[in-house]
């Protein structure tokens, strides 16, 4: 039988009704269904998403009203979905956690269309914030009330200003670095992105190693190697206990941001939600001078 009257015996034999020509959906968007259908899978959502934060030791207090204001935000959100930006289940979590830690600074490493920097802008309206990249041609367009800085966040004057600041590295940058120079500036929240595995590096050219999978469970020992193929081109990563930076001694709890696909139909990311140990009373430090 051929291939082409096989499929539309299957099409005929579907329980799925073909109702006609796809319509226009907003990038964020990836479903449509009945109001009650929706409201039971948001609830299932929200409860898998306490769930999480409680593990993570956060407050669990998260409503339906944020996730409306999550899908209410992307609406507006120039960037989203545009490639190279944070993945949609990405966003999620960064405007939930943005919500429930409350931040008085917020830091983003890495900005490029800018989809990220809108969610924690969108998530924590009252927080200061400050975004660092080393160009900023990629991005969509420039918020109000955000510092713009066209430069590495490491050489700068930053501390935090409270116990709940966040840092957000979106950077392609050494992960441990970036965990070390966090908490020097006083940074108890940290989220990292581009934290591959090793079934997972072959997706990147420039992945931010050594990261988080590496260190969070001591499968990588010093000198273990891994190649794969990006883009036509050969790579190899050694592992190096030296370009850890000591970080894994400087978390007090590392949680993997789990997937949301099920829900949502979104793409999920590489993303990792650090708790990093006190070092120093938070609040003590002098504010920024260059702000």
């Amino acid at each position: 039988m051929a291939v082409e009257n096989l499929f539309s015996e299957m099409c005929a034999a579907s329980l799925v009704s073909d109702i006609g020509p796809a319509v226009p959906e907003p990038v964020f968007v990836k479903y449509r269904a009945n109001r009650e259908l929706h409201t039971r899978n948001m609830e299932e959502l929200l409860a898998y998403i306490r769930n999480f934060l409680v593990t993570a030791g956060l407050a669990a207090n998260i409503t339906t009203d944020d996730l409306n204001a999550y899908y209410q935000a992307m609406a507006r959100n120039r960037a989203f979905g545009i490639p190279g930006t944070t993945p949609g289940n990405g966003t999620i979590w960064l405007f939930l956690l943005a919500r429930v830690l409350k931040p008085s600074l917020i830091v983003e490493s890495g900005v490029y269309g800018g989809s990220s920097l809108f969610t924690l802008r969108a998530a924590a309206p009252q927080a200061r914030m400050i975004a660092y990249d080393i160009t900023f041609k990629n991005l969509i367009e420039r918020l109000p009330g955000v510092d713009y800085r066209e430069r590495d966040w490491g050489g700068d004057v930053l501390r935090a200003e409270s116990s709940s600041d966040l840092c957000f590295f979106d950077d392609h940058t050494n992960n441990c670095r970036r965990v070390r120079q966090s908490f020097e500036r006083g940074f108890r929240h940290v989220v990292v992105d581009d934290s591959p595995d090793l079934g997972e590096i072959h997706d990147f050219r420039l992945p931010g190693v050594p990261s988080i999978s590496m260190i969070e469970n001591g499968k990588w020992a010093d000198g273990d190697t891994v190649e794969w193929n990006w883009q036509g081109r050969r790579l190899r990563y050694t592992f190096r206990i030296a370009d850890t930076f000591g970080a894994k001694d400087l978390i007090e709890a590392a949680y993997r941001l789990p997937s949301l696909k099920r829900w949502t139909g979104l793409e999920d990311a590489f993303h990792y939600y650090l708790r990093l140990k006190p070092s120093g009373e938070a609040g003590t430090f002098p504010r920024d001078r260059t702000a």
